[in-house]
């Protein structure tokens, strides 16, 4: 199957990594949260993203919970590869493929920032090439230090963007664009995204399934009420906090260096 035939639209739900008291993975939770979101009618997760605490993971644990989702979850998984080392990157990449992903994303090498443009080239070049995979790139210049332009979108082989800049003028250098800012979904629907990443949805997904079904721009007032509870410097503990008001069980923590809300 060609790489651009690949299929993927609408909301995708980066979905959180829940910790128990001994600081290690609870996959009971995490399961619980997964079976949750399949009943509310979600398609399509986001593994070992930002939301997911990737950061705080241990390869093994990034690997593992693939692992438990593929088993568990019947529809679309991207997984986020996670390192800045290339020659690690290209190796998950075809772990991920033997353990079931549908697409890989990732994002530039981090620590090194303004990064050559050629060598940002150079690298994802390889990962797409060396991968039989769908890439989406994931861009995220607030944390990466490195920013995708169109200029490098143009010369690296690549399914589609993860945009958690908003830029939404990186839509016209894609493919499959996902917006990765919730307030400017409707905005980016009506400019040609194909669909958008959000982890405000992990605590109420339905005014993000009705937007996806409709594009109605009415309807981010309300995706934009579901917003406010979820985001700022302690987003992910704010998720976690509502999801274990919804999830009998589901624990709060988060691994440093994140605080839990206090």
């Amino acid at each position: 199957m060609n790489k651009a035939d690949f299929k993927l639209n609408g909301l995708v739900v980066p979905v959180p990594t829940p910790f128990g008291s001994d600081d290690a993975i609870d996959y009971g939770a995490y399961l619980a949260h997964l079976d949750w979101l399949a009943e509310c009618g979600v398609r399509n997760l986001l593994v070992n993203g930002t939301t997911g605490e990737f950061f705080s993971l241990t390869p093994d644990e990034q690997l593992q919970l693939l692992r438990v989702s593929r088993e568990a979850w019947k529809g679309l998984l991207v997984f986020h590869l996670g390192s800045p080392a290339l020659f690690k990157t290209l190796e998950t990449a075809q772990q991920a493929q033997e353990v079931g992903a549908d697409f890989i994303a990732s994002l530039p090498p981090f620590y090194f920032a303004g990064a050559p443009a050629d060598g940002l080239v150079e690298w994802f070049c390889r990962l797409s090439l060396e991968s039989d995979l769908p890439l989406i790139l994931y861009n995220f210049p607030k944390h990466t230090g490195n920013v995708l332009t169109p200029e490098m979108l143009e010369k690296i082989p690549h399914w589609g963007i993860k945009d958690s800049s908003a830029d939404l003028s990186l839509i016209s250098s894609t493919t499959n664009y996902f917006v990765g800012g919730d307030r400017k979904i409707s905005e980016a629907y009506a400019a040609g995204a194909k669909g958008f990443v959000s982890a405000s949805a992990n605590i109420d997904p339905r005014p993000y399934l009705r937007i996806e079904k409709s594009k109605m721009p009415t309807i981010q007032v309300e995706i934009n009420a579901v917003n406010a509870r979820a985001n700022g410097p302690y987003a992910i503990a704010k998720i976690k906090q509502a999801l274990s008001e919804i999830i009998p069980g589901y624990p709060v923590a988060v691994r440093p260096p994140l605080s839990s809300v206090s």
